[in-house]
């Protein structure tokens, strides 16, 4: 009997990546700054494809892609999925459970 045991590429993980940006002498703040990025977009980059981003890194570190981020670039580094790595929070508000009530306007 033979399994089937293939899974979604995953590629490098978050701190993995961060650490190696560390090694290196830098942080992803760095890396924007060098690229004309704001801070964010490289932590975004993280979480979410943003393309620019996500090549500043991969071009930093000289990695492909595809190696990093397998999810979300081919082999030649063309944006293939926007899925994100982690789904969105719903707001506090509505995480909020029924058996805390709600405070009343007076």
């Amino acid at each position: 009997m033979e399994r089937n045991l293939s899974k979604k590429p995953t590629g490098w993980h978050r701190a993995d990546i961060l650490a190696e940006v560390r090694k290196r002498g830098t942080t992803l703040a760095g890396i924007a700054r060098d690229n004309g990025l704001a801070r964010q977009t490289l932590y975004w980059a993280m979480i979410e494809p943003r393309l620019r981003a996500n090549t500043a890194i991969a071009d930093f570190l000289d990695v492909p892609l595809n190696e990093l981020w397998p999810q979300w670039f081919d082999e030649n580094g063309k944006l293939i999925s926007t899925e994100r790595l982690r789904p969105r929070l719903k707001p506090m508000s509505a995480r909020r459970p029924e058996s805390i009530p709600r405070r009343r306007a007076a």
